[in-house]
């Protein structure tokens, strides 16, 4: 609901720019929506700070609050709500609209002389700051990042599972108020008729959650630049910004479509007419989702829907089509002029 906040933000802003919409106003309101919601997440208490996650948290019956220590690409979404203002706008935007002045001293963004104030989600030279929007603060992306970019948890040959492989030893037990339930990892179908069998947040790959994850990877680039490197795969000492990071997972996304060095792809799988026969191998699967671990493609066929933005990740990642985070960059300086 964050992103959604940031976005339909944008879009107001866009037609503000274009002198369409009178929409002002609406770019204030969704930025209000963001900031609750982002304060929302700390009054809940969804941030573990032991475990560098965020976690949901079921209301009982009898009132108790109960995290739910499931390590999912729940813990990670809430990273996906980041926005940054660049300096043209942040600028117009702090001479011409009050409401947005009252909005960035509200955040701790400003001052009391109306200056912009020291925080970790501002960079730049005076004049030229940046401002970064984000659910997640600053001080908890390393800790999200670390866990991510684990190949021991999210982090596979071919994308980012949507549950840590952690749990395929460490099985998460609910026990609650005479209430059991278990969640292991499984990369590819579900062993319990939970969501109609798929595996869902079990253990595959999703593109879509992949896509939006190296979206953002772009946009905290676009803040942070070559100033932030993180640890990429967590444990193998190298360190890298976020845009290389951004790059690796597209070619991990890649790759299960294209042919390794046997000549085998991996999203056909075991699927033997499909990796020899020459009639076939050619005819690319778009799966629902794909093996946590091996890279099949898995559910329905052909799953346009989503797994052809495949097509589009190929684009940007060789410069055919700029990243995402340009083309806001954009829309941004356009809606501020």
């Amino acid at each position: 609901m964050g992103a959604y906040a940031l976005t339909m933000g944008s879009i107001a802003a866009v037609l503000a720019g274009s002198g369409q919409r009178q929409a002002q106003g609406l770019v204030l309101k969704f930025l209000e929506h963001f900031a609750g919601i982002r304060e929302a997440l700390v009054i809940q208490g969804l941030w573990d700070e032991a475990d560098g996650l965020f976690y949901d948290r079921l209301l009982t019956p009898s009132g108790e609050a109960v995290p739910v220590k499931v390590r999912s690409m729940v813990g990670i979404i809430p990273a996906l709500a980041a926005a940054v203002i660049d300096g043209d706008m942040l600028r117009r935007a702090m001479t011409l609209h009050k409401g947005f002045m009252g909005f960035l001293e509200h955040e701790g963004f400003r001052d009391i002389h109306g200056k912009l104030a020291e925080t970790p989600q501002l960079r730049g030279e005076r004049g030229h700051e940046r401002l970064l929007l984000s659910v997640a603060r600053p001080g908890q992306l390393e800790r999200l990042f670390a866990k991510l970019f684990d190949e021991a948890e999210f982090l596979s040959p071919h994308g980012l599972r949507a549950l840590s492989a952690y749990h395929r030893d460490h099985p998460y037990v609910f026990d609650v108020e005479g209430y059991q339930s278990v969640i292991d990892y499984q990369p590819a179908e579900s062993t319990t008729p939970m969501f109609g069998g798929n595996s869902n947040w079990r253990g595959p790959i999703w593109f879509p959650l992949n896509y939006l994850v190296i979206a953002m990877l772009e946009r905290y680039h676009q803040f942070y630049g070559r100033d932030f490197e993180i640890e990429y795969p967590t444990g193998s000492g190298k360190r890298l910004t976020l845009d290389l990071i951004a790059a690796d997972l597209q070619d991990r996304l890649i790759s299960l479509f294209t042919t390794d060095a046997n000549g085998r792809r991996p999203c056909f799988g075991g699927t033997e007419r499909m990796q020899t026969d020459p009639a076939w191998h050619d005819n690319l699967i778009f799966g629902e989702y794909f093996h946590g671990d091996n890279g099949a493609s898995l559910g329905a066929f052909h799953q346009t829907g989503w797994t052809g933005i495949i097509g589009d990740m190929i684009m940007r990642r060789h410069g055919a089509a700029p990243a995402i985070a340009e083309i806001l960059s954009d829309l941004s300086r356009k809606a501020g002029q």
